[in-house]
């Protein structure tokens, strides 16, 4: 399982470098997906993101991206939907399993790379 992780957060960085290369910029949030157990984490956050400045962690659960619950679509799904415009904001719930927490956030979205 850690093996599968762990290929999930390398598979995820090289997306965001192919990305990069693809074309002039990315803009969302700032973090790095994976799912465990058909739940999607944040495996990384990037420093300087609007994910670091409200911050989020690694390990975090994303239970709903603007009201819709992340269980059942693809991880390319969830990227997608938390890519869009610079300046245009997505609202987390998000789970935080290790203190039993669900908080909201609102993310203004921003040219990451």
């Amino acid at each position: 399982m850690k093996a599968k992780l762990t290929f999930l957060a390398m598979l995820s960085g090289l997306l965001l470098a192919c990305a990069s290369q693809a074309q002039e910029s990315v803009t969302g949030i700032g973090v790095a997906l994976g799912v465990e157990d058909n739940t999607l984490k944040i495996m990384n956050v990037l420093p300087n993101t609007p994910a670091s400045k409200a911050g989020l962690s690694r390990g975090l659960v994303i239970q709903k991206i603007d009201g819709t619950m992340t269980d059942g679509t693809h991880l390319k799904g969830y990227v997608d939907m938390l890519r869009g415009a610079a300046g245009t904001k997505v609202k987390l719930e998000l789970v935080d399993t290790a203190n039993n927490k669900t908080n909201t956030v609102e993310l203004i979205r921003e040219k990451i790379l």
